[in-house]
């Protein structure tokens, strides 16, 4: 079965991100439109002309305009991928001061790329952040693009000329950066932001990238952030109005109140009922306190 993560079309340019968990072959076919295809995860069999390739996590596939290409089935049937299409002319134009040669590029280094793993966060970043901004649509976005495509292709090159990217503060930036929007997005919408899944959906990351990263910039998985977010506001709640344990359990995001309160005798040591009255004893006995 074919499911679309997501899925992004400008004038020119197509990105798409989906997985598969069935047998699947393509039949050979050919475009004018040059193809990235990026796995994230799973294994997929790629053909361009008279060469095949295994794809595997990291695997980055170049198709040339016109190449014949297909891809089919491994014996292991799940493959995560993100696709990335475009059509040369509408963007060679923005290297023309360069000594970039686009159709070069392509005859050069057409077939498959196994990027070092220690590239994969900022390659998989660079990709989420030009989907981003494909699907968003924001304003000056078709300036962004070009930005991440030109990107894409220095990326790609110095990688074949000179290996894998330094460790360096840009590329630690990038994922602090990625990180601290997830974060401030968790702070702004606890109620509704939903499981780890459902955050990596909404920022067009893969789940398990997105713990990664995560837990190693803020010490918290994406699970505990959301909970301790969700039990502070409740907090507030409790003490400040009168609504009952449920209402306030809905009005943080929890449905079930089971949860609700094993998740709150987690973090406060005590239930939200005896929370209350200890807040409200203890309210009392300052006002009784400021009387005498």
């Amino acid at each position: 079965m074919r499911h679309i993560i997501y899925s992004g079309m400008m004038d020119g340019l197509v990105i798409e991100r989906c997985t598969r968990h069935e047998e699947y072959k393509m039949v050979k076919h050919w475009h004018p439109e040059v193809e990235f295809q990026y796995f994230l995860s799973g294994k997929r069999l790629f053909f361009i002309e008279n060469k095949d390739y295994v794809c595997k996590p990291g695997s980055l596939v170049i198709v040339d305009s016109n190449q014949v290409h297909n891809t089919a089935s491994d014996k292991e049937l799940f493959h995560d991928r993100v696709l990335l299409s475009f059509e040369k002319e509408k963007f060679q134009k923005i290297l023309a001061d360069t000594d970039f040669d686009m159709d070069e590029f392509f005859s050069l280094y057409n077939g498959l790329i196994q990027i070092p793993e220690t590239d994969r966060s900022y390659l998989e970043w660079l990709l989420m952040d030009l989907a981003n901004e494909v699907k968003k649509k924001q304003s000056m976005y078709q300036l962004s693009v070009q930005v991440r495509l030109t990107e894409l292709f220095v990326y790609l090159t110095r990688l074949k000329t000179s290996g894998p990217r330094e460790k360096k503060v840009a590329n630690t930036n990038e994922v602090d950066e990625l990180v601290n929007r997830v974060a401030l997005y968790i702070r702004d919408s606890y109620k509704t932001a939903g499981s780890l899944q459902n955050i990596a959906k909404y920022f067009y990351l893969d789940k398990s990238y997105l713990s990664r990263i995560f837990k190693r910039s803020t010490g918290y998985t994406v699970s505990e952030f959301t909970n301790i977010r969700r039990i502070q506001q409740s907090q507030k709640l409790l003490e400040d109005t009168d609504w009952t344990i449920a209402k306030v359990a809905e009005e943080v995001g929890y449905q079930n109140m089971t949860y609700y309160n094993r998740v709150f005798k987690k973090y406060i040591e005590t239930s939200p009922l005896q929370y209350r009255k200890k807040k409200i004893a203890y309210r009392k006995s300052l006002r009784e306190k400021n009387n005498n």
